[in-house]
Order: structure tokens, then sequence, then C-alpha cells
């Protein structure tokens, strides 16, 4: 008989807060409708992905050859700090035998250092590793950490790359926190990009267009000027593999940005870039991935890039995951027409936490840019997979016919839609004229109201 143990997210009854506990479970007694409810997070998913956790050992193997002090900066569950601590507990250094090493931990979130410390305690490392409950732009030399750090290990990662906060948390630690040239695991980060045509994800966005086809009489978005209705400009973490066959590409990748560890990195940045279409169509989306480069010699690889993608060599990519995915930034409207062979220019510009494009084609000299459209002149923006709905001739035909044939039944009915559904407010309104609607919009909340002037 074995036992595992497990993570799991238990909620208190009296506070209503979670907090994750580490259990202990004889496998031959569990059920199978017992599952730990940290199968239903993205952590599970990180901690289960053996491509990242190999590629972070080798790197954290590689660079910590002697006693110094490691500074792992959002250690979670304390994997790269228990790494760090092992590679130097197993490094042949005697030139200096006095030399002693530790690792910092630093975690915010203290449902999750609680975890770390359990963690630690059944790994027998709890002594060796100094477990902070803070930010790391709260750390001070000499108060919260001995001494500046000769390693930082991170993991702050998003889909996009910055949108949990790597730049400044780099500055920073350079800034305060770090030594004069520091050792870092990741050493940089590199962005690629590739022009697409895919109605499937142009349908995600173009809510005026794809209504334009409906029978239903019905326009959430009126007209092309003054909507009410939008997706919020940025981009959008999508599984790209699960769509493979729903996208044509449209040109070669090309690198974007670099991002490095070892050095303060820039809170602002643009480029442009002239792309060459390998064949005709209509640009509808930018997907883009980004590939780690864990080690400074640049063996050791780590990359979000889909599967049509040649990665580098030694590159780690595993199996499908949540916690990292591609992303897609669309470009607006119906896109933008391209011949094989024709040049288009990407202006790309990153801020502290996210990246956006503008397209410019040379030949035609139009441009499509993100950065002209003001979200203040919305209403409402709604996410793309609601949006796609929305501009569903099919969902919408069924909709409507659902509500004509309950309204035909009911003599002075009074309707009350309770969900955040725009269209099946408007749709009661359309179809019963003499009805009352009531439209509770929970989640819209004083945001849907406004709308119906322009719908109506």
């Amino acid at each position: 008989m074995s036992t595992q143990r497990l993570f799991q997210l238990k909620l208190d009854p009296l506070s209503g807060n979670f907090e994750w506990i580490v259990i202990d479970e004889d496998e031959n007694s569990l059920e199978p409708s017992q599952e730990p409810l940290l199968a239903a997070t993205s952590y599970l998913d990180m901690l289960n992905d053996s491509y990242r956790n190999k590629a972070y050992r080798l790197a954290i193997d590689k660079t910590v050859i002697k006693p110094c002090h490691v500074l792992d900066i959002g250690a979670g569950t304390g994997l790269l700090s228990m790494m760090a601590a092992r590679a130097m507990a197993s490094s042949d250094f005697t030139a200096e035998p006095d030399a002693k090493g530790m690792v910092t931990a630093c975690e915010s979130y203290l449902p999750m250092v609680k975890l770390m410390r359990k963690v630690l305690h059944l790994n027998g490392m709890k002594k060796n590793i100094n477990v902070i409950n803070k930010r790391s732009d709260e750390l001070k030399v000499g108060v919260d950490i001995v001494s500046h750090a000769d390693v930082m290990v991170s993991e702050i990662l998003d889909s996009e790359l910055l949108g949990e906060g790597l730049i400044p948390t780099l500055q920073h630690a350079h800034d305060t926190l770090l030594v004069e040239n520091p050792l870092t695991v990741p050493y940089k980060a590199t962005t690629y990009g590739q022009l697409v045509e895919s109605t499937f994800l142009w349908k995600l966005h173009d809510l005026y267009n794809n209504e334009a086809k409906a029978s239903d009489s019905i326009h959430l978005v009126p007209s092309r000027l003054g909507t009410p209705i939008c997706v919020k400009q940025r981009q959008y973490a999508m599984h790209c593999d699960a769509i493979t066959k729903e996208i044509k590409l449209l040109s070669e990748p090309f690198k974007i940005f670099e991002i490095d560890f070892w050095k303060r990195p820039y809170s602002h940045g643009e480029t442009e870039l002239p792309i060459k279409a390998t064949d005709d169509g209509r640009v509808h989306a930018v997907v883009s991935w980004w590939i780690l480069q864990l080690d400074r010699e640049g063996t050791i690889f780590y990359s979000t890039a889909p599967r049509w993608i040649s990665l580098p060599i030694h590159s780690s990519t595993g199996d499908w995951c949540d916690h990292w995915k591609q992303c897609v930034w669309f470009v607006p409207g119906k896109g933008m027409s391209i011949c094989n062979g024709e040049e288009v220019v990407l202006h790309a510009t990153h801020t502290e936490t996210s990246i956006s494009y503008n397209l410019k084609s040379l030949v035609l000299g139009t441009e499509v840019r993100q950065c002209d459209i003001n979200v203040e002149d919305f209403h409402l923006i709604l996410p793309p997979e609601r949006i796609a709905i929305y501009g569903d001739g099919e969902w919408r035909l069924s909709m409507f016919t659902a509500i004509r044939n309950a309204l035909q039944r009911i003599v002075q009915p009074l309707c009350i839609i309770a969900d955040d559904s725009v269209f099946l407010t408007i749709c009661v309104a359309h179809l019963s004229k003499t009805a009352d609607v009531l439209s509770l919009f929970p989640g819209l909340r004083d945001k849907g109201y406004p709308i119906f002037g322009s719908c109506l």
C-alpha cells in the first residue's frame, strides 16, 4: 500500500476563503469521484509541465555551481527554490570551504506561502530556504534579506510574456536586490509573431460585418462608427494548435522583442518590422508566442510556439497546457488584403505590461491601426467568445425562433432576462412591442442599459 501527497484547495465555510493544503491520501482508498480541486487550476497544469520543469532544472544546475545567494521571485510552491538549494548542495566547490549559500523565496500570496512551507517541510528543505511573504518590490537589503543576491530565478510570465509585471519586477530587482552583473534563470525571452488568415478568428471580434448576414433584423452594432459594442484592444491568449485547420499562414515567423533578464529592461520599446507575404490572402490576426533562453550559453530553451513552428535545438516543448498559450491580436474590421510577395510593415510597441501592433501596407498605403480606436467611445467591452456567439447566424436564429414561439403562447407577457445576454434582451423587445422587459444584467450592471438606445 502506498501513499501519495496531493495539493488541494480547501474552502473555509466560516470565512468563505480558500486555502491550499497538503494531504496524504491512500491511493487504494481514493474513489473515482475524488479529484483534487487543484486540478481545476493552472497551478497543477504548471507543476505537471515536465518540459518546463526539466528546462528550469537543467538551467539552474548549470548556473548555481557554487554557494551563493539565490533569490526566487514569485516562488509559488517553492519548486525553483528547491532546485536551487539542491544544486548548491551538490556543487563541487572546494576553493572556499567556508563559503555559505542561501536561497530566499519571495512570494506575496499568503495561501501559496502556507502551501510552500508545507512542501518544503515534507521535502526536508525547510531550513535550506528562507521564505518571505512579500512582493519583491517590498524587499529591502539589510532588512528583509541580508545581502544582494548573486543569482535570480523566476517564472513570472504569462502567455503575452509581460502581463504579470515582468518588466517592473526586473527593474526593481536590478536596482535594489541584485549584485552587479548577476546570473539569472531565465537569461532572456524573445517574442515572435506570424501573420495569419482565419475566418474563425475574424468572427471573434468583427460583430458588425458578421451580424450583417443575420436574417433576424436585429443589429447590436447598427453602424461601423459609434459602435456600442466591441472587443477590448489587446492580445488574447488562445490554444492556436486547436484551430490549426482554421488558420492559413501568410508570412514566415518574425522576431519582435527581446527582453533580457540579466540586465535592467526598458519600460517602453517599439520597432518596425518589414514582413513579406508568403501567400495571397487577408490578414485577420497576428499570432504570437515567446521562447525562453534559460541559460547564458544558449543551450536550454522553452517555447510557447504553436506546433507548426520549427523550434531551436534542445528546445523544450510539450503537450497541451493551460498555463501558457499563444496570443492573438485581431486586425480591426475585415483585416488587410495582401498578395504573395507584397511587403507590409508591422509597428510593434510594448509597455511595462502589454504589447500592441499596427499594420501598414506599403503597396496600397493603407494602415490598420489599433490605437486609433478609443475604448471610451464604447458602452460595452465584451470578450471575443461572446462577440462570436452574437455574430453566429445559426445561434441567433435558434434563439430568435425559440423566443418568438414562447411569446406567441403568452398574452401580455412580462419577460425577465436573468443573464448578461444583450442579444436576448433586444430580441425580446424586438419581437414583443407591448411586453415589459426586465433585464437584470448581473455582470454588466449599469453598462448594459445605455446600448439599447443605439440598438432598438
